[in-house]
């Protein structure tokens, strides 16, 4: 069985998908900004554990106790209420996720953080830095060990709006424009099949533009109940007043 691609996971569902898995640079950034949160917890712990008076072995049992809380802790918790992030991951736009792509569950979170004892080792993630850049996937041994990686998350670019011409204005006696179809027939499915094509056809060649808007607007033709008779230089034209007899639903009156 040939291994898989290093940025290619397979789903339960048997998806093969494509990710970013973040390198040793986002995660090392991503932890040091986590680290001076850790740091600002300390002292803030330390400060109120001082405020008691504690001293002797009950001083440091505190002190002990407030660094394994913050140091596994932190981690721990907010990848575990933030689905894969720590506010340093997020800052970076990186996530912890399973293996298969699936979100991580409570259990990957532990497994992979208890590990952060070996990873730490032997100052400040020597072992797991060393992983990170030898392994396929950028794996420290903590998602060695759960079946985690840490991918960057896709940028989704806002939908830019679709905007056709609007239908001429109704006739004052409340006749509707004088289009080839009803316009009250045509259904969200009729719309999407027209603005898929009309979005599109700038990218396609003359020859491929023409049949498949012949195509689209033929289909269309039948669905509405349009007479035949169009001519070819006549689809793409009715196809925007299909979109635009949908669109005018929601357009507010002016």
């Amino acid at each position: 069985m040939s291994e898989l691609p290093r940025n290619t996971i397979v789903t339960p569902e048997a998806v093969s998908l494509d990710v970013d898995t973040a390198g040793l640079g986002s995660r090392g950034i991503a932890q040091i900004v986590d680290s001076l949160i850790q740091i600002g917890l300390l002292l803030g712990f330390f400060l109120i554990a001082g405020g008691f008076g504690l001293e002797g072995s009950a001083g440091a049992a505190v002190v002990l106790l407030g660094v394994f809380v913050v140091f596994w802790g932190y981690f721990i918790v907010f990848e575990g209420l933030w689905g894969g992030q720590t506010p340093g991951k997020r800052a970076q736009r990186i996530r912890v996720v399973r293996s298969d792509g699936q979100p991580v569950g409570w259990t990957e979170v532990i497994v992979r953080n208890l590990l952060r004892i070996v990873d730490v080792l032997p100052a400040y993630y020597i072992v797991g830095a060393v992983s990170v850049l030898v392994t396929r996937r950028s794996q420290r041994l903590g998602d060695l060990a759960a079946g985690t990686i840490v991918v960057h998350e896709r940028r989704v670019a806002a939908p830019a709006p679709f905007v056709v011409a609007p239908l001429p204005p109704v006739a004052v006696d409340g006749a509707a424009p004088d289009l080839p179809f009803d316009a009250a027939a045509v259904t969200e499915a009729h719309y999407d099949l027209a603005r898929a094509f009309l979005q599109r056809r700038n990218e396609l060649g003359p020859e491929a533009r023409r049949t498949l808007g012949a195509d689209v607007a033929s289909s269309l033709r039948r669905s509405l109940g349009v007479a035949p008779g169009y001519r070819p230089d006549q689809d793409e034209r009715f196809l925007e007043s299909v979109a635009a007899a949908y669109q005018s639903r929601f357009r507010p009156n002016a």
